[in-house]
């Protein structure tokens, strides 16, 4: 449930773009921040720079159409928005297919604005919380708040240390962050004993590889370490 008084955010994904500048506006008027997508490489695009409370999504999209990119990012991406689907097929069995996809709701083009803006808000008010900003690398996602690590159905809390090292590792993958870098984050004097860095690094790859059987922490010798989110790049320390 959400408690906050902040604008809702929503991420509208629609090729159309006299139809996504409508919904847009309209919702605008009341209240809605709205982002737009107008394919599915955008739409993970902004899925991976912020959170949304909701994405509506058309089903026929350039490219890749709107089921298949709601499996991806529900499945594989980790994605805890709800999702609405936007469609002019309104069959049952289109119905069906889209739920499986991984939606909360359906509707049929034409519609009124005002029912999407009644659905977006109930959904939204029975949703439960996402935990607030997000990091994404590939297939997992760091709820900042909750210092959790999802991927899928899978999640792993973490403590302070790890969460801190994990998450400026996401920050800038796919790029490597330094040891200085990374000690600099942990100790402003400088790390106390011989080599703590390391023993902190080779806690938390335990941590990933018994929640998600990778160590996902790749050593770059003699420069530091990286995430790694793709399955086949991971390496010991």
């Amino acid at each position: 449930m959400r408690t906050d008084e902040r604008p809702l955010r929503l991420l509208l994904v629609e090729d159309d773009a006299d139809i996504a500048a409508g919904i847009g506006d309209y919702l605008g008027v009341h209240g809605v921040e709205v982002d737009f997508a107008y394919t599915a490489t955008q739409a993970r695009s902004h899925l991976q720079e912020r959170a949304f409370d909701l994405v509506v999504l058309d089903v026929n999209l350039p490219g890749e159409d709107g089921l298949s990119l709601c499996r991806s990012l529900k499945h594989e991406s980790g994605l805890r928005s709800p999702v609405l689907f936007l469609t002019a097929r309104g069959a049952l069995a289109d119905k069906l297919v889209a739920f499986e996809a991984g939606a909360v709701d359906y509707m049929v083009k034409p519609f009124a604005p005002a029912e999407l803006l009644a659905r977006a808000r109930a959904i939204i008010a029975h949703a439960p919380a996402s935990g607030g900003a997000q990091l994404r690398a590939g297939a997992y996602v760091l709820e900042l708040q909750g210092r959790l690590l999802v991927r899928g159905d899978v999640s792993l809390l973490l403590q302070a240390t790890g969460f801190a090292l994990l998450r400026r590792l996401m920050e800038a993958s796919p790029g490597c962050v330094s040891r200085e870098d990374l000690c600099s984050l942990l100790w402003e004097d400088g790390p106390p004993g011989s080599d703590p860095l390391r023993m902190h690094v080779y806690q938390l790859r335990q941590q990933l590889v018994r929640s998600f059987g990778r160590p996902l922490i790749d050593t770059v010798r003699g420069v530091g370490y990286r995430f790694v989110a793709e399955a086949g790049d991971g390496a010991t320390a």
